[in-house]
């Protein structure tokens, strides 16, 4: 498909908000180098559309249609698809290409896409690598002893995490790499026994930091670097400091809550930087590592030349992509994509050596491969139909041409031709199961008006045995008696409430360990809080509070008052 240079922005309308957006001549490049025609909708529209593809935290118990055996899986009891056990899902004991359809031209591309989706059997979790006693892991890489962990890799006896790589002993994080014994930490690097801190690097026995670096036995610190014995910014001796520790009580509940409310307040008398990076040139959005000429992007590592990215680490020459990476290239419009796979296009979890695929949803270790489904190491296929080199090569074409004379046209007439994600009434998912109900939250009604499912929650009479209220203060006073108990949340009335909770056995072991007290939310409450506090992935212009350039960053007045540029920064606190 030739595609003509523009050398000039182009602006246009999304045809989904109806916004304008623009398009740039290195965008107009890259479309030529993957064959794919510019995109209709614009930046976020797309990135929403990804994410209502992306059921993350949502498991349910249903099941295995191979086996008949209970199982937990991202997919309810009512998925129009059967779902197998995951390891059953990759062994040889069933043939993908049983479900091959003939391709039709006198039906939309997306209609027998849909018809394929629902006849073939979807894996019930993600997992790669290896995965000892982590039952409740989900999109996931080498793991052991692991509980509620998500989008993470390589991580041992952790729980509650969410997005996540190289972790040992980590509980309740977010957006950390590197970590051990870190807890309530989110968006840290290479920090130990770290509690309730942000964008630090480097740091050990320590809480409540924002923005420092090698810093140890440090409380309430703001832009610090290579400090020790340090609260709230001030210089004590040893001795003084563990004095301190003691008034302010930070192993109790009320001492912790009280304490974020005065850290919260005092964080804002120092100056942020516009892009939280490190090691870093050349990017725009926020939350870099080792990456350059990246823009518009955020929570990428190790990747070059990029736009558009959200999750993305060791990839290089890639657009609008969600998640994964793993030494990935020419990656477009795309979902759960990785490990050494390249020139896949509006696709989703397709891994292990996968390449030149297009609209093709889980098929790991295949290549040139069309609209196809749970093919395993496929090749040259359509619609899970096998075809010669040459066959495929010649009807390729004429697919896509057969795509934009004839665009499958959704619930709100919103047309799909080729170069469109997945329309989103083919999700199997509702709005409020995937990973977009956190980033961008709506109402059912909302979610409903702009063609999106809702799945209202299943009403689930838990005969709660405790409430939050009533957990004592310390962990001292906690005896094994708490892991027996079903304690209501706090927050219980909310949508994303799960109602209750339980304390394991590992958790309590390492709330001892740590000396913290038990939380009083459950674990979907305790994530939305460590969203709420990141700001819009929304990038707005602000001027540098010291020599006033203009600046692009996601902090707005009210998080960051006082905002600093790059240079500026470099120079008054590094």
């Amino acid at each position: 498909m030739k595609q003509k240079t523009h050398l000039t922005n182009t602006t246009r309308t999304c045809q989904n908000c109806k916004k304008d957006f623009s398009i740039e001549p290195d965008d107009f490049l890259f479309y030529e180098k993957i064959k794919v025609p510019p995109p209709t909708w614009c930046p976020e529209c797309r990135l929403i559309r990804r994410l209502v593809s992306a059921n993350e935290l949502a498991l349910y118990k249903r099941k295995c249609d191979f086996t008949g055996e209970q199982i937990f899986s991202m997919y309810d009891k009512d998925a129009p698809f059967p779902v197998y056990e995951t390891s059953k899902w990759y062994s040889d004991e069933w043939d993908p290409y049983q479900y091959g359809m003939d391709y039709d031209f006198s039906k939309p591309f997306f209609q027998q896409f849909l018809e394929l989706r629902n006849k073939v059997p979807k894996m019930a979790l993600v997992r790669q690598g290896f995965s000892i006693n982590s039952e409740y892991t989900h999109r996931v890489h080498n793991m052991k002893n692991s509980y509620m962990v998500f989008r993470a890799s390589n991580s041992l006896d952790s729980m509650y995490i969410y997005n996540a790589t190289n972790l040992t002993d980590c509980v309740d994080c977010y957006n950390i790499s590197q970590c051990d014994l870190c807890y309530e930490c989110i968006d840290c690097n290479k920090c130990y026994k770290t509690k309730f801190s942000k964008d630090s690097i480097e740091c050990r026995d320590s809480m409540f930091l924002y923005a420092c670096r090698n810093c140890s036995n440090c409380v309430g610190c703001v832009n610090l670097v290579n400090k020790e014995y340090f609260i709230f910014n001030k210089k004590y001796t040893k001795e003084e400091y563990l004095e301190k520790l003691k008034e302010l009580k930070l192993n109790t509940f009320t001492g912790i809550k009280a304490m974020e409310i005065e850290f919260t307040k005092f964080r804002k008398k120092f100056p942020k930087r516009a892009i939280m990076s490190i090691k870093s040139e050349n990017v725009s959005g926020d939350w870099f590592l080792n990456c350059k000429n990246v823009t518009q992007s955020f929570e990428c590592r190790n990747v070059k030349d990029g736009k558009y990215l959200l999750g993305v680490f060791d990839a290089q020459d890639c657009m609008d992509y969600y998640q994964w990476g793993n030494n990935s290239e020419l990656i477009y419009d795309s979902l759960n994509v990785g490990i050494n796979s390249s020139r896949i296009s509006f696709s989703t979890q397709c891994w292990m050596s996968a390449h030149d695929l297009l609209y093709c949803d889980s098929c790991p270790s295949s290549s040139y491969c069309f609209g196809c489904i749970g093919l395993k190491k496929g090749q040259y296929s359509i619609l899970n139909k096998k075809y010669s080199k040459e066959e495929y090569e010649e009807l390729v074409p004429k697919i896509i041409k057969h795509m934009n004379d004839m665009p499958f046209v959704d619930n709100r007439g919103i047309e799909y031709r080729f170069g469109e994600h997945f329309p989103d009434e083919l999700s199997a998912f509702a709005y409020n199961e995937t990973s977009v109900i956190y980033l961008y939250p709506i109402s059912k009604e909302e979610a409903l008006a702009k063609g999106y499912r809702w799945k209202d929650k299943e009403k689930r009479n838990y005969k709660t045995t405790k409430r939050s209220g009533e957990l004592p203060e310390t962990i001292q006073e906690v005896d094994d008696s708490i892991l027996g108990e079903i304690i209501e949340c706090a927050e219980k009335d909310s949508q994303y409430s799960t109602g209750a909770y339980r304390i394991t056995q590992n958790e309590l072991t390492f709330y001892r360990r740590m000396d913290l007290p038990l939380p009083r939310v459950c674990f979907n409450i305790r994530h939305k809080r460590r969203l709420e506090k990141r700001p819009p992935l929304r990038a707005i212009k602000r001027f540098c509070s010291k020599c006033k350039t203009e600046v692009e960053t996601v902090y707005d007045e009210n998080y960051a008052p006082i905002i600093y540029c790059e240079r500026c920064y470099q120079q008054e606190v590094y």
